[in-house]
């Protein structure tokens, strides 16, 4: 493809399209709500209870192969609903970002009643019901089953740490059969009754906690950051000073985008949803890419004119073959928490109808990921 080389590439600062996974792409959401995902026995009252969950899906969207997230309320073990408005909030903020999203109701002590290691393993229990429900309803949901994480606050955070980290076995809330982990885990104000059952091949953690929080103290953070350091797991901790309890307000202003990131990183959607061209592109004219990932990345685009694909663990897997050309390496801005890179590529008359096959890499030095190959038509 000697015609190639002819495209300079140059950079230049403009205004980057919105891509899935990141932003809010979907102008709307649908959340079906009260859908049986398993039962259990209540070791207080005796009873089974029927345990339900809403769902969120962003409107209208066709891809085949979404990432999901576990949604946990908090309340003490005794109280709180997969319906309280930060919950919807979750949900629908997630849903417009192109995510699956399920909050969930479980297992729960009668107020007065205490709150004991078997109560956190029971809740967690039925969180991994739910994960093998999503894993189950895969096709229908047209999910990525290598992809799915969980967030909970406060009682829900203890459960999703019980739920990705405890050895407490897999319960009988639901869903047999099917995997129960996790690759993304976010601790809001919770703790773990013991953090030395982390081991460094579970999921990467986020923990966010207030450093004055009165109820589960700064101190458990500490606990779980230091451990996930000792075995050497993936781990951000981010403390908000002065912060008391559920700091819900703070939480939305200046973290949530940080959890949006680092699932970007470690469910590794820059495999999904990493380069994007924009349309107008024709010859003569400019070819616009936008390559996404996160704060000081280093990244690089190539194009070709065949394909074939080539798996390169870690890495995923490159689709370029045939005559490639690679543009210079951009180092991708050290703020927001997800920046883009974009590139111009002026295309000289001549070139109608030629096929070009591109694909980006994004790397922090020692983890990368290859991007979706992009296919146009000059």
């Amino acid at each position: 493809m000697r015609l190639l080389p002819a495209l300079c590439l140059l950079t230049f600062p403009v205004l980057a399209q919105t891509t899935r996974y990141r932003d809010l792409v979907f102008a709307a959401y649908d959340r079906n709500t009260a859908i049986a995902y398993g039962s259990a026995v209540n070791r207080f009252t005796h009873q089974t209870e029927t345990l339900l969950l809403d769902l969120y899906q962003p409107r209208g969207d066709t891809d085949g192969s979404r990432p999901a997230i576990v949604v946990v309320h908090g309340g003490g073990f005794v109280g709180g609903s997969r319906g309280a408005s930060q919950m919807v909030q979750l949900g629908a903020d997630l849903a417009r970002r192109g995510y699956v999203a399920v909050s969930i109701d479980y297992r729960l002590a009668p107020s007065g009643n205490p709150i004991t290691a078997q109560v956190i393993e029971d809740a967690g229990h039925d969180c991994k019901a739910a994960v093998r429900w999503l894993r189950a309803n895969a096709a229908s949901l047209r999910l990525d089953q290598g992809r799915i994480a969980a967030i909970g606050s406060s009682a829900g955070g203890y459960t999703i740490l019980e739920a990705a980290y405890a050895d407490h076995g897999e319960g009988s809330s639901g869903n047999p059969g099917h995997d129960s982990s996790l690759q993304v885990v976010a601790d809001l104000w919770g703790a773990m009754l013991d953090p030395t059952l982390v081991e460094a091949v579970e999921a990467p953690l986020i923990i966010v906690h207030g450093t004055a929080d009165p109820v589960v103290p700064f101190a458990a953070a500490q606990a779980l950051a230091a451990q996930a350091t000792a075995v050497g797991l993936p781990f951000e901790l981010w403390p908000i000073q002065g912060a008391g309890h559920a700091p819900w307000s703070t939480y939305f202003q200046g973290y949530h985008e940080r959890f949006v990131a680092f699932c970007w990183r470690h469910l590794r959607l820059g495999e999904r949803a990493g380069l994007a061209i924009r349309a107008g592109y024709a010859s003569p004219g400019v070819v616009t890419v936008d390559l996404f990932g996160l704060p000081g990345d280093l990244g690089l685009v190539a194009l070709a004119d065949q394909v074939a694909p080539q798996p390169l663990p870690p890495l995923g897997t490159l689709h370029l073959a045939g005559t490639i050309v690679s543009l210079p390496f951009v180092v991708l801005a050290a703020s927001p928490p997800l920046p883009v890179a974009t590139l111009l590529a002026p295309v000289p008359p001549g070139l109608g109808g030629l096929t070009v096959h591109w694909q980006g890499l994004t790397t922090d030095g020692f983890a990368g990921v290859l991007t979706n190959p992009v296919t146009i038509v000059l």
